[in-house]
């Protein structure tokens, strides 16, 4: 990705923000999309929803290939291993599901949580997995064997999200009692506890150097981190209301950012400036993604709809035949 986004938005950074409309949607979930993810090589999308169900987009003809059955409550996390062939997804009946992406078929369960599963993320080399769940803790997985490694104890509410950091020696977790917290995989403990957020936090995202987190949550704030000085050094300011989803581009210079004011928005992480921000969904955007070559956007919300975004340009991707 490196060159690519930077390059075609360089002379955007600077200027004001647009309101974008969109026209152009993947339709087919009975219910709000609450994941969204891009497979490796860009070229299918996989979508989690409040109906049960894990769809397969073809990311150009924005059609959908398959749908993925086998959790028995809303699905709440979704996101592509690096083979792209197998895929994991987290649910309300509190399942991690890995799937064969070809065939559409169940491989095999992570169980081990007792309540909801709200976020998953892989380490960088793709065999280890930590999974959020309300039952107030985070889970880390080996997935060579499917077998629970470590659990880790100490949010006083629901988590909603995890990232590794660090190198992977330190995983982030944010959670409903207002907090951050880092946690060493090694042993187990607890790095830090991170305060700043007025309510809950709802989603955590860290840059490709393991260095800076960002976080958001229902008071419309999004927070800057140093993880290494375990402390805050800047906020992203530009939401009118809550901040349900963070992705960061793979070369670390641009964040999306989903949230209740029905839009995603683009930022430059140096300046801290909204870039631009897309309008086009009628609810809250629930999930946001980058493709990795960093030319597009993708948003999932409330309103059942998945889109796709061109981010230099700021218009929505039509369908290609």
């Amino acid at each position: 990705m490196r060159g690519i986004l930077g390059p075609a938005l360089g002379g955007v950074v600077a200027a004001a923000a647009t309101f974008l409309p969109a026209a152009a949607d993947m339709l087919g979930h009975g219910a709000m999309v609450n994941a969204v993810a891009v497979s490796p090589d860009g070229r299918r999308v996989l979508s989690a929803s409040w109906d049960y169900t894990v769809r397969l987009w073809d990311t150009a003809s924005q059609t959908e290939l398959k749908v993925l059955e086998g959790h028995d409550a809303s699905v709440n996390a979704v996101l592509f291993l690096p083979d792209g062939k197998t895929a994991l997804s987290g649910s309300w009946d509190h399942h991690i599901i890995r799937w064969d992406i070809s065939s559409g078929k169940e491989l095999n369960r992570l169980d081990g949580h007792v309540n909801s599963v709200a976020g998953l993320a892989l380490s960088r080399d793709g065999t280890r997995l930590a999974s959020a769940s309300w039952d107030r803790t985070v889970k880390l997985w080996d997935l060579s064997t499917n077998s629970l490694l470590r659990t880790f104890e100490g949010h006083q509410a629901n988590v909603m999200q995890v990232a590794f950091a660090l190198d992977d020696s330190a995983i982030v977790s944010a959670g409903y009692d207002q907090t951050l917290r880092v946690w060493d995989v090694a042993t187990g403990q607890e790095r830090a506890v991170l305060h700043g957020h007025q309510t809950g936090v709802n989603a955590v995202a860290v840059t490709p150097d393991g260095k800076t987190a960002l976080s958001g949550g229902t008071d419309g704030a999004i927070k800057i981190w140093d993880l290494v000085a375990l402390k805050e050094i800047g906020s992203l300011e530009g939401h009118d209301g809550f901040v349900t989803s963070i992705a960061v581009s793979k070369d670390g210079k641009y964040v999306l950012s989903g949230g209740g004011d029905r839009l995603m928005k683009l930022w430059d992480l140096k300046t801290r400036r909204v870039v631009r921000q897309f309008a086009g969904h009628e609810k809250p955007v629930w999930s946001v993604a980058f493709t990795p070559d960093g030319k597009y956007g993708v948003s999932g919300g409330y309103d059942k709809v998945i889109k796709v975004w061109n981010l230099a340009n700021g218009t929505v991707v039509p369908p290609r035949s």
